[in-house]
């Protein structure tokens, strides 16, 4: 990942902070593709990450009349160190299909 300014490292709370960001895109991914706008993200750390290493694993989806709340687990090499829900609302008529996305 690149630095957020030139010649400046990112932070180990950027780093997670960033990768936060993408719980939607863990959470709320179904046979479609992403069919939610993520609306809010809380991002909740025991600790800060050591590493460059992080990653997230989805916990959870549930979703009714189209608001959908996610909650995954972020964590490090050494363990779990944090929480991520995303709320989301239904974006079914422009659904993001990323296995279509040619680069």
């Amino acid at each position: 990942m690149p630095p957020l300014v030139e010649g400046e490292a990112i932070t180990p709370f950027q780093r997670a902070a960033f990768l936060a960001d993408t719980t939607n895109l863990v959470c709320n991914w179904g046979t479609e593709g992403v069919g939610y706008i993520n609306s809010d993200v809380t991002l909740t750390l025991t600790r800060l990450p050591e590493g460059r290493e992080l990653g997230l694993h989805a916990q959870d989806h549930i979703s009714a009349d189209g608001i959908a709340v996610g909650t995954a687990t972020l964590y490090d090499r050494t363990g779990r160190i944090g929480t991520c829900v995303v709320t989301a609302l239904a974006n079914a008529a422009r659904q993001v299909d990323m296995a279509e996305t040619r680069v």
